[in-house]
């Protein structure tokens, strides 16, 4: 009798937001609930320093403005060929360096759907199916359609301006080049906050970031002021193992 090949099947999860919204830590605890899972994080695809555009009153680099702090086209390539093959490869991520505050979950949350996710994995295994979750995350995620092609599940963290500026305010953030960046003045005023709104408006009801409905019902919106992380991990693992139990 032939041995039966195995397939392998990637699951995409996109959580975007706002900077300093939350995304990241929700990433590392959704990771907690999914084996032979892998984060992958949109900040590892911003071109040089060098190569931003300088504002050009304060002259600082623009790290935020959706047009040129990503290279799109090496981002959507990479997740195009992560999608088809299951691999990262030696993908390097800078994560590791920035400073998120811990926001814990209960363990008896992360064990449930960690037993749930080994399940499903286990039966599509014996279907001949091998099972990949990469969760992909990023505060301008939806800009670019190419990305969000690729995403099955797709999430969005929506933070108060305010808060999310503390936040900032209290984080440094570390460049491809592994220097430390904290924003000079008036960045979050003229470069943060409109980068922000500007890369949003087009998958929100009459262009309102802030508080409009998103445009169609695939996209999960927490507010999350109003939604404890316990409550976002708990929505979107079951989209996920809806997804990932479907053909």
């Amino acid at each position: 009798m032939s041995k039966q090949s195995i397939t392998t099947r990637v699951i995409m999860i996109g959580l975007g937001g706002a900077t300093s919204s939350g995304k990241t830590t929700l990433a590392k605890h959704l990771q907690n609930c999914l084996p032979n899972s892998h984060i992958l994080h949109q900040d590892d695809f911003v071109p040089p320093a060098e190569k931003l555009p300088k504002d050009p009153d304060f002259g600082f680099e623009n790290w935020d403005d959706p047009e040129g702090a990503v290279e799109w086209d090496r981002m959507a390539n990479y997740l195009a060929e992560v999608k088809k093959t299951g691999v990262l490869g030696e993908h390097l991520s800078v994560d590791s360096f920035n400073q998120n505050a811990a926001v814990p979950v209960a363990d008896e949350i992360i064990s449930k759907w960690k037993a749930l996710s080994q399940k499903i994995s286990a039966e599509r295994q014996s279907q001949g199916q091998n099972l990949v979750w990469v969760i992909v995350d990023g505060f301008l995620l939806y800009w670019d359609e190419r990305i969000v092609s690729t995403l099955d599940v797709k999430a969005l963290i929506r933070v108060p301006e305010d808060v999310a500026k503390a936040r900032r305010e209290a984080r440094s953030y570390y460049t491809p080049e592994g220097d430390t960046w904290r924003d000079p003045p008036q960045y979050w005023e003229k470069i943060v906050w409109p980068a922000y709104l500007k890369a949003h408006k087009h998958i929100f009801e009459d262009g309102n970031v802030v508080s409009g409905a998103p445009k169609g019902s695939e996209l999960l919106v927490f507010e999350s002021t109003e939604v404890e992380m316990k409550d976002m991990v708990n929505a979107v693992m079951e989209k996920v193992l809806e997804v990932s139990s479907s053909y």
